[in-house]
């Protein structure tokens, strides 16, 4: 936001996580502050810091991020995604989301839990405190800040239950809780 970088530790603990898991268990850590310089033109408003890595780093690019209006999400079914590292491979996931029919986005239900949306992690409202599903299919770095912050608990969320909550919010790293809020009634199964 306005040329500063946020969250910049848990996504960089993430990113070296995931090349330790799918490459190799000895590789050095990646500094992430050595090499994001965020271009003048992108010094005001929100920015989207896009990293591509592998077993190096393998690009950066800069995008002006402009939120998208959510006011309903679907509920789909799939027994089957799996989406633990953060991938350019979205296809399964792009796959599901044409099935949101009239609603803006979906919600992924898997094994009956409430995992994600397409893009973003879940928070929940229920008498004042915000829960996330233990089973999400992402660990998003804004969700993992949540959390520490003891403002986001985690906990397992049966599609059956969503009508105990009061609302929903969409979280990622560009969009923080509450931003983008909807009515349980929002919800279309």
């Amino acid at each position: 936001m306005n040329g500063r970088i946020y969250n910049l530790q848990r996504h960089e603990s993430r990113m070296q996580q995931s090349r330790v898991a799918l490459f190799a268990k000895d590789l050095a850590p990646i500094s992430l502050r050595k090499h994001i310089r965020v271009p003048s033109n992108f010094r005001k408003g929100l920015v989207k810091c896009r990293i591509l890595y592998g077993e190096e780093l393998d690009g950066l690019t800069y995008t002006a991020y402009q939120t998208k209006n959510i006011k309903s999400l679907k509920l789909v079914h799939d027994n089957s995604i799996n989406y633990e590292y953060k991938f350019l491979d979205r296809d399964h996931i792009n796959e599901l989301y044409t099935q949101r029919e009239d609603c803006d986005d979906i919600i992924i239900v898997k094994d009956g839990m409430l995992t994600d949306c397409s893009y973003s992690n879940l928070a929940l409202l229920k008498k004042g405190k915000w829960y996330t599903p233990t089973t999400c299919l992402l660990q998003g770095t804004r969700r993992q800040q949540l959390i520490d912050q003891g403002r986001l608990i985690e906990r397992p969320i049966l599609v059956e239950d969503i009508n105990q909550y009061e609302s929903i919010s969409l979280v990622n790293a560009m969009i923080g809780l509450g931003k983008i809020r909807l009515g349980m009634d929002k919800i279309i199964s």
